[in-house]
């Protein structure tokens, strides 16, 4: 059977000569592994639609669980990343994750046009690539149903105290007042930080990145968010390792 599908291209893997593994990200499929025949010869009418971080209609020849590239059509090409070392890398970072949370064959809907927002902004360096980062990790984690609740205190239901802590325990947060004598691993939130949390979880997809924080507020931002992805699924990333040991 054949099946087309939209997708961006988030890994390619070479085979003999010619050819080539891809990984798609679709909304309908999750993470679609396909055998691309001749991908790599210069005469391919493919290859342009099939580079990492493309964004194309793919159709598929699908037999069992096996795809095959039959034809694809670029909508999109995010070339500009290529050009920039931290944009790539960190590119490839999302994309490493993306692979080990969109589950083959099960529907993940919305992850096609997150991804392509986040790709964008990575090209247009419009924010700093921290932010960028971070909220992707933080919305991602969201996404996959691992969302913090950020709406209020836990305890006492107020929205607002001089301060107010991020339990990484239990996804909450608590305020100072009622943070006292309580066990778990608290993270202070300044309120700026804990505003920018509330806006990347809560707002519209293409709104997310809507926002500006000064230097050391989104360096706080950024490690928080890393931290509380890394820790809701449990791993890390060769890709965020080699990211980290760029920017530095």
């Amino acid at each position: 059977m054949l099946v087309t599908v939209d997708g961006i291209v988030i890994g390619r893997r070479t085979i003999g000569e010619n050819n080539c593994f891809i990984d798609v990200l679709t909304d309908e499929y999750g993470v679609i592994e396909a055998t691309a025949h001749g991908i790599r010869k210069l005469t391919s009418k493919n290859a342009g639609a099939c580079g990492l971080f493309s964004y194309s209609r793919f159709c598929f020849a699908k037999t069992g669980v096996k795809y095959t590239l039959n034809s694809a059509e670029p909508k999109y090409s995010f070339y500009g990343i290529s050009a920039d070392l931290e944009a790539l890398s960190l590119a490839a970072y999302f994309a490493e994750v993306l692979k080990d949370t969109a589950t083959a064959e099960q529907e993940s809907k919305g992850l096609i046009r997150f991804m392509s927002i986040s790709l964008y902004e990575i090209e247009k360096r419009r924010l700093p690539l921290s932010q960028i980062k971070a909220v992707f990790e933080l919305r991602l984690a969201s996404m996959l149903g691992f969302a913090p609740d950020l709406r209020a205190c836990r305890e006492c239901v107020c929205y607002e105290n001089e301060e107010m802590y991020l339990d990484f325990s239990d996804s909450t947060i608590i305020c100072g007042s009622c943070a006292k004598g309580k066990s778990g691993e608290l993270e202070m939130l300044a309120p700026s930080v804990l505003y920018a949390m509330r806006f990347i979880v809560y707002s519209p997809l293409e709104k997310i990145y809507h926002f500006s924080l000064p230097a050391v507020q989104l360096a706080k931002l950024s490690e928080i968010c890393e931290k509380y992805l890394l820790g809701q699924l449990e791993r890390s990333f060769r890709s965020l390792d080699y990211y980290k040991s760029i920017v530095i």
